[in-house]
């Protein structure tokens, strides 16, 4: 099995313990009632900007962000659900880690990975399935108007960084 190193796990408590909370602190105060709306969803956010300081703290991966649309059972029931992770890929070391730092009904993960999938036999996934996915065009998107903020993603990618202390 393969196991994180002491670099990724201080980089995985970076992200649940800083960057999480500054990225839905931003997005609260900025729109408090879309907010409340959509039950503080900001999956595809997290995907596209963590993907970015990913790639600053993880250098040595190459990360992309995904959207997916998902069958899965929630309260005891079959669901369908659109949601955002990232995936990153070690080429020297072999190794790939899935990030998932937005969920609201499973567990969060970073975790290491053979391939760009949800663990089935994680007891918290088993039940959900990809219908589809694709790749996010990340630099696009920075480019564009942020849903909570309506500010540009590259200029809230830099006030994240801030507030980060990056």
């Amino acid at each position: 099995m393969i196991e994180l190193t002491n670099k990724e796990i201080l980089t995985k408590t970076i992200m649940e313990n800083i960057f999480v909370p500054i990225i839905h602190k931003i997005f609260e105060e900025a729109s408090p009632l879309e907010y409340r709306m959509w039950r503080s969803n900001a999956c595809r956010q997290t995907a596209i900007f963590g993907k970015k300081i990913l790639e600053e703290l993880l250098p040595e991966y190459d990360w992309t962000a995904w959207d997916g649309n998902f069958s899965d059972i929630i309260d005891g029931k079959r669901v369908k659900y659109n949601h955002a992770w990232i995936h990153g890929i070690n080429k020297e070391k072999s190794k790939g880690l899935l990030v998932d730092l937005s969920r609201n009904h499973h567990e969060r993960l970073f975790i290491p990975v053979e391939k760009n999938s949800y663990p089935k036999k994680h007891e918290s996934y088993k039940h959900m399935r990809v219908i589809s996915k694709e790749r996010l065009d990340v630099e696009t998107l920075l480019c564009e108007e942020e849903y909570y903020t309506k500010m540009k993603g590259r200029d809230l990618l830099e006030k994240i960084k801030k507030d980060m202390g990056m």
